[in-house]
Formats: C-alpha cells, structure tokens, sequence
C-alpha cells in the first residue's frame, strides 16, 4: 500500500467529491490498480448489482410502457453514475484519464438526479404536474452537465453541490405533494434515500469520521451513503410499481 501525496487543486471540479480537504485526499491509501480502493470498488461492485436490480425493477413494471420507460431510466442512470464514479476513483490524480472521467462523473450526478425524480412523477402525477416538472429538472440537468463539461476546472468551489441541492429541492416539492397522498409510511423509503443523501454529505463537508486512517475516511462514507439512498429510493419504486398512483395532479 502507497500513500497519496498529489495536492487538492489536482483533483478539480466541483460537487461532492470536490469538497474533501488535502488532509483527506493524502491520507488514504492506494493499491496496484486502484487510487481509492474503497470508493473505486464499493461503486463498480454495486454497478452490477444495481444493473440486476434494475432489470428486475422495469419487468414488475411490464404492461405499462410509461413506467417501464420511467423505471428504465432510473436503472440506467443508477448503474451510468456507478460505474464513471468506480473508474474515476481508480485512476491516478493529475492524468488525462482521470480529468476525463472526472467530467462523466459529474454530468452522471447530474443525470441521476434527473433520473431518480422521473418515475416519482411518472408514477403519482398527471397532466402538467407531471410533464412540467420533468421537463424542468431535465433541462436543469442539461445546463448543468454541459456547464461543468466545458468549465470543469473553472467553475467556483461548490457550485456544483449547490446546483445539486437546487435539484433535490425541486424534487422535494414534489415529494411533499406525494407524503399528503401517501402519508408518512408510503414516502418513508424516498424520504430515507434524501437523508442518507443529505448525511452523506454533510459529514463529508465537515471532513468527519475518519472510521480507520488510510482506509475508511469520510469520503468512503459518503459512498456508502450513496449506496444506502439508492438502495432505498430503489425498494420504494418497486414497491410502488404495479400499482394505482397517478392521483395527484398538482
């Protein structure tokens, strides 16, 4: 096992992973083939699973192509966000490779976002609450991958986190109309994917726990809390597949 060295102003970007400190990025340990062997393999590990999951997700959805299209779409952009998360978290800070992926993984968040919110409306709105709204988190998802694209590394430190909080809350609206419908135990899965979510990050924001020095920091922590959200907003969708919901219209 190697140490890290390379310096904050390496690593680019904006966003979740931007956010780490040098302390961070130095004191974890590399292996053969793996810059950030915890980050790299938890997320291309899941990246199978997930795409499993999402298979099995979209044919509990069969006979109804709107929410197969709604469910696919959630799977691809799961699996899509795990896999460019896995590789640039392999690859070695400072090279090409790396600089490239580090764009894919952003417009990948971006594209989750997007991704995740797009069977809530399919599944529980109708008519313009549910066209509107997708129509607006997707074009939001387009400025921001095109944006951090052609301005990586020139965007402010941040911007990328607050855009992505900007996102979660418009999703949030929607999610508020659902929790009147559904009450608190039908919505507690998505509500407890925003948390993991928002714990994930804030923990990481702070730089806190280190859990095991070289090995299990905070930004290992927010995978996992990555893998946690996903798996709950995952459960809700299947739960709520194959089901009436398309009730709410505001």
């Amino acid at each position: 096992m190697r140490w890290r060295s390379a310096s904050f102003a390496k690593s680019g970007g904006n966003g979740p992973d931007s956010v780490r400190s040098p302390a961070v990025i130095s004191n974890i340990g590399s292996i053969p083939g793996f810059h950030e062997p915890f980050a790299s393999l938890s997320h291309l590990l899941a990246a199978g699973v997930f795409a499993v999951l999402g298979v099995r997700l979209v044919r509990r959805a069969r006979g109804d192509a709107r929410r197969v299209a709604a469910l696919s779409i959630f799977a691809f952009t799961t699996v899509l966000l795990l896999s460019m998360s896995g590789v640039f978290h392999l690859l070695d800070e400072g090279t090409s490779a790396r600089n490239v992926l580090g764009r894919l993984d952003k417009a990948a968040i971006f594209a989750l976002i997007a991704g995740t919110h797009t069977p809530v409306q399919t599944l529980f709105f109708r008519g313009l609450a549910r066209w509107g709204v997708l129509a607006a988190m997707w074009l939001l998802a387009a400025c921001g991958i095109t944006l951090f694209s052609v301005f990586y590394h020139a965007l402010p430190p941040g911007l990328g986190t607050g855009t992505y909080i900007a996102m979660g809350w418009l999703a949030g609206l929607a999610g508020i109309q659902v929790w009147r419908r559904e009450g608190t135990a039908g919505v507690r899965l998505l509500l407890l994917g925003g948390l993991f979510y928002s714990l994930g990050a804030i923990l990481l924001g702070l730089d806190w726990p280190t859990l095991l020095p070289g090995i299990f920091g905070p930004h290992e922590l927010w995978h996992v809390a990555v893998l946690a959200a996903l798996a709950c907003h995952w459960r809700f969708f299947f739960e709520h597949t194959g089901r009436s919901t398309e009730r709410v219209r505001t």
